[in-house]
């Protein structure tokens, strides 16, 4: 299939590059690089595309009272999620048809070496009882590196996009992070327990650990169920930091790069992640935790 000007389609250029031949024709100097992989603002602007989708039918779903959910004892489902999903992925189909998506609700589908991480849904919990702390998040991957993430937070209709090394935006403006200069007394954290953690009982105890410390240290810590929500208040300084325990990947993709595009500062390790406004406070935060996790974020 052939545009009228004789070159390729998107769809079909991304077939033809799959063996990395280089593409001349068309604006493929524009979209696409010598590799034959997407630039990342045109992976930026399809990410966006696709949260916005999802987001916005989360939004006429949640006003409509359409939040039935299958309730667990540590997740619950809502019929929102695969479809808030096929939007995402219906999104990215029609621009890159041999991509590989990795959704939360249905797992991983093709081989390409750009994948898709898909949350169509962060914030389930939230959702089904009518909390108003949810979002949808993609990050985009190329040989395993993100390269762009992008989260809408359709209840007040926030949307972030980061791409590698060229920063982060918010609503279509320039997003820095911007540190409000408390102490750790004086500030709020977000703290979020994936469920490897919630389901182990030994991460479960030592995650608890991990609360009890922050709380000790900090005037508040956040435990909102929904981590894309904090991953935005953390890249607009709002809070001072973000302690992650055996986090679940289709978040923490997306998350980790906004807040590092928005000048967050971090350390990670041995199943944790930690990020702050600024570097005072993330050696702060860092000295709070129990030695076991301070010692394995040092590396």
């Amino acid at each position: 299939m052939t545009d009228d000007d004789g070159g390729p389609e998107r769809g079909d250029r991304e077939d033809a590059t799959d063996g990395h031949d280089t593409v001349d024709d068309g604006d493929a100097a524009d979209a696409w690089d010598a590799a034959g992989v997407p630039t990342p603002e045109a992976l930026a602007e399809t990410a966006e595309a696709a949260v916005r989708a999802a987001g916005d039918y989360l939004a006429e779903r949640f006003r409509d009272g359409g939040t039935v959910g299958e309730f667990h004892t540590d997740d619950v489902k809502a019929e929102a999620d695969e479809a808030a999903e096929e939007l995402v992925f219906g999104e990215i189909r029609g621009e890159f048809p041999g991509h590989t998506l990795h959704g939360e609700e249905s797992g991983r589908s093709g081989d390409g070496r750009v994948e898709w991480i898909v949350d169509p849904l962060d914030g389930t919990n939230n959702y089904a009882i009518d909390y108003p702390s949810i979002a949808s998040a993609v990050a985009a991957q190329v040989d395993g590196e993100t390269l762009v993430a992008a989260v809408h937070e359709p209840l007040v209709d926030d949307c972030y996009v980061a791409v590698r090394g060229a920063g982060a935006t918010v609503n279509g403006e320039p997003l820095v992070v911007t540190p409000r200069g408390r102490p750790l007394d004086r500030s709020t954290l977000s703290l979020v327990v994936g469920l490897p953690a919630v389901r182990d009982e030994e991460l479960r105890t030592e995650a608890d650990a991990v609360r009890d410390a922050l709380s000790g240290r900090c005037k508040r810590v956040l435990e909102t169920w929904s981590p894309c929500v904090d991953w935005g208040l953390l890249a607009r300084g709002s809070i001072a930091g973000v302690v992650c325990a055996y986090p679940d990947p289709f978040e923490q993709a997306a998350g980790e790069l906004l807040a590092s595009e928005a000048g967050v500062v971090s350390v990670s390790g041995d199943g944790y992640y930690v990020g702050a406004v600024d570097e005072a406070t993330l050696t702060a935060l860092v000295e709070a935790l129990p030695d076991q996790v301070r010692e394995s974020v040092r590396g």
